[in-house]
């Protein structure tokens, strides 16, 4: 009998929460893979069972990726004890990555469902607005890009998607997540409810106030949906 090298790595697949999020991609969904500076368009998803006997695997699930003209496979394959996931180059524009295999540790999905979104005329891309210059009714891109003097407009993001595509810079970068109703400690108002973005929203954890019913004025907790 062979020795078994003690030393040798153990594939203990990948954590619960990467598959779940494997498992919850779809066509349409925006995806950052491992970090990497792309944006990926997910274009197709196919899952299929493995019934060959001879054949460890039990099923996988292969996404279709695109970005530019590089178009990458991402896979998750489920074993009898652990899953498997990685990224398969099918087509690219850098010839170091043609025919290679990565490792995925980490897949965001990126928000595109907010309530309201800035549009141009004549364009097939929305942005997330600029919260400051919607606060004093002006509608501006959230990302500052697009032409200089160019005339935009504040539009429910339902009349647009999904004919408009998402601003990459803004679904990466801006990070929306919605806000539970904010009250008053003091007299139970309520004050706020929405969507709060920006690329430090994690940090948020509270809101300072001013209640217009009884003059509270002070910090109240923030309820994130992360």
């Amino acid at each position: 009998m062979g020795a078994t090298d003690a030393t040798a790595p153990v594939d203990a697949g990948v954590d619960s929460a990467l598959v779940e999020t494997l498992q919850r991609i779809e066509a349409g969904d925006v995806l950052v893979v491992n970090g990497d500076s792309r944006t990926w368009d997910v274009t197709d998803v196919v899952d299929r069972s493995i019934d060959d006997p001879s054949d460890a695997r039990e099923s996988k699930r292969v996404c279709r990726l695109s970005c530019g003209a590089s178009v990458f496979g991402l896979e998750l394959v489920a074993y009898p004890d652990r899953y498997t996931a990685s990224l398969h180059v099918l087509a690219t524009e850098d010839w170091t990555e043609e025919g290679q295999v990565f490792d995925v540790h980490d897949v965001e999905i990126l928000t595109q469902d907010i309530p309201w979104v800035v549009v141009t005329g004549g364009a097939d891309r929305y942005h997330f607005p600029d919260p400051q210059a919607a606060a004093f009714g002006e509608a501006r891109p959230a990302c500052g890009g697009g032409n200089h003097g160019t005339s935009y407009r504040i539009v429910r993001s339902n009349t647009v998607r999904p004919t408009y595509s998402g601003c990459k810079d803004c679904l990466r970068h801006e990070k929306p997540v919605a806000l539970e109703s904010v009250t008053c400690p003091s007299c139970s108002k309520a004050i706020c409810h929405g969507t709060v973005q920006g690329g430090a929203v994690g940090a948020v954890d509270g809101l300072s106030i001013t209640c217009p019913r009884c003059g509270f004025d002070g910090v109240v907790e923030a309820t994130l949906e992360r």
